[in-house]
C-alpha cells in the first residue's frame, strides 16, 4: 500500500520552464503596456495594437494564435474605460504575456496564472465575475499554445 501510495506520489506533473524577459522581449511586454493603457484611454486602435503585439508570442502553433486573439479581445474589452494605472498595465501586460507565451507549463503553474490573471483583472477595476470569466479560459489558452506531450503517467 505504501509503495503504491509514494510511487502515485511521483506522477505528477513536473513545473515547466517559464519564459524569461529577455532580448525583444522587454520591449514587446513595454509595447503591450502602452496597448494597455491606451485601450483604457479609449483609443480606438488600442485593441487592435494590443492583439498584434500579443499574438507575436504565439505564432508557434496555428491554435495558439486563434485562441490569443480571442483572448486579447475579452480582456481590452473589460479594459477599455477603466482607471489602469501603469503598474497594473504592466503586471497585465507581463501576465498576458506568459499566457500566451509560455508553452510548457504543469497544470499547477496554469492554476497560478489564472490567479495572477484574475488578480491583475481585479486590480484594473474589472468586476469580480468578468475576472473570473476571463481566468477560467487560461487553461483552454493553454492548450492552444503549448508545446509539451503529456506523458502517460501524467494522465492520472
Amino acid at each position: 500500500m505504501m509503495a503504491l501510495a509514494v510511487a502515485g506520489a511521483g506522477c505528477r506533473q513536473a513545473d515547466g520552464v517559464m519564459p524569461k524577459a529577455e532580448g525583444e522581449v522587454p520591449n514587446r511586454l513595454s509595447d503591450l503596456s502602452r496597448d494597455l493603457l491606451s485601450v483604457a484611454g479609449g483609443e480606438a486602435q488600442a485593441k487592435q495594437d494590443f492583439a498584434d503585439d500579443l499574438v507575436v508570442f504565439a505564432k508557434k502553433r496555428a491554435s495558439g494564435e486563434k485562441a490569443t486573439l480571442a483572448f486579447s479581445t475579452r480582456v481590452t474589452d473589460v479594459i477599455a474605460g477603466k482607471k489602469l494605472t501603469e503598474q497594473a498595465a504592466q503586471q497585465l501586460a507581463h501576465t498576458s504575456w506568459l499566457i500566451v507565451g509560455a508553452t510548457e507549463l504543469s497544470d499547477r503553474q496554469v492554476e497560478a496564472l489564472q490567479n495572477d490573471i484574475k488578480t491583475n483583472l481585479l486590480a484594473a477595476g474589472v468586476t469580480e465575475m468578468r475576472a473570473t470569466q476571463i481566468a477560467a479560459e487560461v487553461p483552454a489558452i493553454q492548450e492552444a499554445v503549448t508545446l509539451r506531450e503529456r506523458r502517460w503517467y501524467e494522465l492520472f
